[in-house]
């Protein structure tokens, strides 16, 4: 089942609502992938443009905290870091497991449960946890 956006996730910046809309969408595509593994250069394209907005998102979300003047930036910049190895780290079993597995499509069928779990924690967990702490920054304030 796809993940789904809600109001509760925002944090009332425009821009980094908006890339966490695109970043549930880039799970849910994974999540597809998984379903219908049957190519898996498909899982390969999922992961490959999760990680690369993932890293987009996190750099513009802090030029945002930065020009905002967030007091907790440095320990959510260290979060950030950490997410990205997490899921830089993923691949690496997915890969390593599709590598070891005849065909390939039978591990991503083997590892989906696991990966569709930890990339919607992986995601929900920050922005619930985490980003939500900005909500305070930009109440009351004009955003754009």
């Amino acid at each position: 089942m796809p993940l789904f956006w809600r109001k509760q996730m925002n944090v009332g910046h425009p821009e980094i609502d908006a890339d966490h809309r695109y970043l549930i969408h880039l799970i849910n595509t994974v999540e597809l992938v998984l379903r219908f593994p049957e190519n898996p250069e498909h899982m390969k394209l999922a992961f490959d443009e999760l990680e690369h907005y993932a890293a987009e998102h996190f750099a513009r979300e802090e030029k945002i905290q930065i020009s905002w003047g967030y007091s907790h930036y440095d320990e959510h910049q260290q979060e950030h870091r950490r997410l990205l190895e997490s899921l830089s780290l993923l691949r690496r079993m997915m890969e390593k497991a599709m590598a070891e597995t005849s065909p390939p499509a039978d591990a991503l069928r083997e590892h989906s449960g696991y990966v569709t779990d930890f990339l919607r924690k992986w995601l929900v967990d920050h922005v619930m946890k985490t980003d939500l702490k900005m909500i305070d920054l930009f109440k009351g304030r004009k955003v754009f």
